[in-house]
């Protein structure tokens, strides 16, 4: 492995590439028409990669959660629509997804009845507000199991093929 950079300041797609161990070179080697320049070019944020660029450079590091920082930090659409999903351990995301899940439980007939007539008013802003906010802890913990099984895969193994093929049969 070559020198790691001293610099202050270093940008995710940096640190993710030293994380994994690997140069400029030897990052360039593992993906398609990215040389090392070009990766000093993002590094240095002297040029913005393109989603090509991002998927390429999540592979060779191993680091899925690379394309989750691009499309909520880099992308315009994903500015407003995409949230930040952080890297977290297996037991986290399932402990953090259940306490969503439980507090979110005992105000489902409140949302039905919320939402039964196709509004939403001021006097039911407030529980409205609470569940939307729940539900987006559980939509962030899904994608952060996502990201963990998209991790998992390319560090353990894990058998992505037989999982596709479970979840077809509970469609």
């Amino acid at each position: 492995m070559g020198k790691q950079s001293t610099r202050e300041n270093k940008t995710f797609y940096q640190i993710c590439r030293e994380e994994a161990g690997l140069t400029r070179s030897d990052a360039s080697e593992k993906m398609t028409a990215v040389s090392d320049s070009k990766i000093e070019k993002f590094e240095y944020e002297m040029q913005e990669p393109t989603p090509y660029d991002i998927i390429q450079m999540a592979d060779a590091y191993k680091r899925p959660d690379l394309c989750n920082y691009y499309c909520s930090h880099k992308c315009e659409i994903g500015n407003r629509y995409v949230p930040e999903v952080g890297m977290k351990d297996l037991s986290n995301i399932i402990l953090e997804t259940i306490a969503s899940l439980n507090e979110i439980n005992p105000m489902t007939g409140r949302l039905i009845q919320i939402t039964r007539d196709g509004k939403i008013s001021d006097d039911e802003m407030e529980d409205f507000a609470f569940i939307s906010k729940k539900l987006d802890e559980v939509s962030l913990a899904i994608d952060a199991l996502n990201l963990w099984v998209d991790k998992t895969a390319g560090e353990q193994g894990l058998n992505l093929e037989l999982l596709k093929a479970e979840k077809e049969k509970l469609k």
